[in-house]
């Protein structure tokens, strides 16, 4: 099984440090919000006022034979209805900690296919350059576990 720990340190540094460089003054953490539907979903990133309430992606938007990663895209894009619908007026945030998953969804908003930017901001935020290399390592490791030629091997 795919080891996430790096991705879960990367999004640990956004909540507790890139998201409060970028708003100083407010502290963020995880927090279950209520949706205006009645339900609750957990949010990676609330500010302490509640006024900014920010999802954070660390995957890219292409997989490792290039194609566009549909399973991710599709899990963000339902990150991004649960912002829409949330109970509370706040600032609503998209995180991208890679270059290219946040040019995907600039390029679905220019088409239309992404809300405009006054309903959901797309963010790109650089993690440090040791922590970067390790979520894309692990990236790699979980890509090759993955992989349609390993999983044929392991059925012989």
């Amino acid at each position: 099984m795919a080891d996430t720990r790096d991705q879960h340190r990367a999004e640990k540094w956004i909540v507790d440090i890139g998201l409060p460089q970028r708003h100083p003054g407010r502290l963020f953490s995880g927090k279950k919000l209520r949706l205006i539907w009645g339900g609750e979903f957990a949010f990676d990133a609330v500010s302490d006022d509640l006024s900014i309430v920010a999802c954070v992606s660390t995957s890219a938007a292409v997989t490792a034979s290039g194609k566009l990663g549909t399973a991710k895209v599709q899990k963000l894009k339902t990150d991004a209805l649960y912002l829409l619908h949330l109970a509370i007026p706040a600032r609503r945030i998209m995180v991208f900690t890679d270059a290219s998953m946040h040019a995907h969804f600039e390029r679905a908003r220019s088409t239309g296919r992404f809300p405009p930017s006054d309903l959901i901001e797309i963010v790109h935020m650089p993690l440090p350059s040791d922590l970067q290399k390790r979520v894309l390592d692990s990236q790699t490791a979980a890509s090759v576990e993955t992989s349609p030629q390993k999983t044929a091997l392991s059925r012989r």
